[in-house]
């Protein structure tokens, strides 16, 4: 079956929305995007503290160390950003159901898969560069060394859970707080570079610490924010998150560098402009593989309310 396609521009508050103009709506007055993403932001907050603080509780790893425990606690932290996002974009901005997926009110779980297949070849021949040419890594982390002691329970748990990790921060800074931005602001560019730049702040990093690290950060939320953009839905940027956390941290479980992975403050210029080689390839691949795939980049279900059942375009 045919994918709906709609040429990608935005027509207004009314008919073809894009993707960044979704939260944009009658029924909810546009500073209610700035309450809703304080919102989210003090939920994401008080689940992290009883999370986080119940596994310091029940097992508390060593300074500078990372757990399977630890490791899980710290994905479960951010996987309350898939329903708080949701939650607030229904409730407070009366958003119809789906809306932060996809213009097509769903996650699209085929071009998720392709996209996902994609990523995850694009980051084991990064991976296979880097170890064949002896890049430099991150601070703390190394090509060799042995296993962590806990790495099969590592490794479990960072295929269970991920890939929803990474699809909570997605939720969030490309899904909620991108069409938030859009919401109050007509041009898409201007919806990206302030979504990317709370990305990376949100990740600790600053320019005048790590200049480098901050790039490698910015890049990729950048190259994530226009994807969603460009094929109207969160899969692949998705895709792209998870697989590159897979990777990174199947391998800290193999080279006993887990912790050091989950904190790194500072990246060797080399290493990062793999990373950005890496994000515009898989940018430029995700984009032919959107257009292979025909996939809407404009909704055109109602913005509001249930509505009705969106046709199956997937």
């Amino acid at each position: 079956m045919p994918y709906d396609v709609t040429p990608a521009t935005d027509r207004g508050d009314f008919g073809a929305t894009t993707y960044q103009r979704l939260l944009r709506n009658p029924e909810s007055p546009r500073a209610y995007v700035v309450i809703g993403a304080f919102t989210i932001l003090v939920g994401w907050m008080i689940a992290s503290l009883i999370i986080l603080g119940s596994q310091q509780a029940i097992r508390k790893d060593p300074a500078g160390t990372v757990s399977w425990f630890g490791l899980l606690a710290t994905n479960l932290s951010l996987v309350v950003l898939i329903p708080l996002s949701m939650l607030v974009a229904r409730r407070l901005n009366r958003q119809a159901p789906g809306l932060l997926s996809s213009v097509v009110g769903r996650l699209r779980w085929k071009p998720l898969a392709w996209f996902a297949l994609a990523a995850v070849v694009i980051e084991l021949v990064m991976l296979l560069v880097i170890e064949l040419g002896n890049v430099e890594l991150a601070g703390g982390e190394r090509h060799g060394g042995g296993a962590a002691s806990d790495a099969a329970a590592v490794i479990a748990v960072t295929l269970l859970t991920s890939m929803f990790q990474a699809a909570g921060e997605e939720y969030f800074f490309r899904g909620y707080l991108l069409q938030a931005v859009g919401a109050l602001v007509r041009s898409s560019v201007i919806a990206i570079l302030v979504t990317t730049v709370l990305f990376t702040m949100a990740h600790g990093i600053w320019p005048w610490e790590s200049p480098a690290l901050f790039l490698d950060r910015f890049a990729f939320g950048l190259v994530a924010a226009f994807l969603v953009i460009r094929t109207g839905g969160l899969e692949a940027s998705i895709a792209a998150h998870a697989a590159n956390n897979v990777v990174t941290f199947i391998f800290a479980a193999l080279t006993d560098t887990v912790g050091a992975s989950l904190g790194v403050k500072d990246a060797p210029w080399g290493l990062v402009t793999l990373d950005v080689v890496k994000f515009v390839a898989f940018g430029a691949i995700a984009l032919w593989m959107a257009r292979r795939m025909k996939l809407s980049t404009v909704c055109e279900l109602p913005l509001t309310g249930s509505g009705v059942p969106p046709k199956r375009l997937v």
